[in-house]
């Protein structure tokens, strides 16, 4: 009897953890391209700020400021799901702050 509940929960944890994981990867795929967006709107707004174009430059750090926030989200729905240092996971490079 305990061996037959032994692999039963065996099995319900395996097929818990293939369920997962597609959406665990369609996740990391998500917080790739949320990275690689952030940066390229930083950019831009460094150069509206370059450029003098302040009031602009202000709307869109408020933009960043709510994305960076819906990734850091992101990130800690991905870590409660046991994926260690989703960014670098994601980026595939290893990173500090994480």
């Amino acid at each position: 009897m305990k061996k037959i509940a032994l692999i039963a929960f065996g099995a319900f944890i395996a097929f818990s953890t293939i369920a997962q994981s597609p959406v665990v990867k369609s996740q990391l795929k998500e917080v790739k391209t949320d990275k690689k967006e952030l940066k390229a709107e930083r950019a831009e707004r460094n150069t509206k700020i370059a450029h003098g174009k302040t009031k602009s430059a202000n709307h869109d750090q408020k933009e960043i400021n709510s994305e960076r926030k819906d990734l850091n989200a992101t990130k800690k729905t991905l870590k409660n799901e046991g994926v260690e240092k989703p960014v670098s996971k994601a980026t595939g490079k290893p990173s500090i702050n994480n």
